[in-house]
């Protein structure tokens, strides 16, 4: 979704389409989405496991979150009319600019949890799953 947003925006007159608005404000809807989830289902798991290592993964992940999500409400503020669901572009290279910064910082993050956070909860279900069995 990121990678289609990123590729109309290219062209200033496409960015006033209700095809891309819709997809910018699915795309946001998603992101928020997707931060909440993993702050609250695995972050908030990890912190509550007796392994230091994880529920210090967990933590620096949390910081994390709390500084994309500042970075993020600002710039949707600079860039969009949540209220209206309207993009707001006066500078176009400006915005493109600011997008694909934004836009890398959530897909670098989405990596970092598939490489740390994801394989940490595999882990905590295994251990128990196997004190379960035991």
């Amino acid at each position: 979704m990121s990678n289609v947003f990123l590729y109309i925006i290219q062209e200033r007159d496409l960015c006033d389409t209700d095809c891309a608005r819709r997809l910018f404000f699915e795309y946001v809807d998603h992101v928020r989405n997707h931060m909440e989830t993993v702050d609250k289902r695995f972050c908030g798991r990890l912190i509550q496991s007796q392994d230091r290592n994880m529920a210090n993964v967990a933590d620096r992940f949390l910081s994390g979150s709390t500084e994309i999500k500042r970075i993020f409400a600002r710039y949707r503020k600079d860039w969009c009319d949540e209220r209206k669901r309207e993009l707001k572009i006066a500078d176009h290279a400006a915005f493109v600019r600011d997008t694909n910064q934004m836009f890398g910082l959530v897909l670098d993050r989405i990596q970092r949890e598939t490489e740390s956070l994801y394989p940490l909860i595999r882990e905590l279900e295994e251990r128990a799953g196997r004190e379960s069995a035991a």
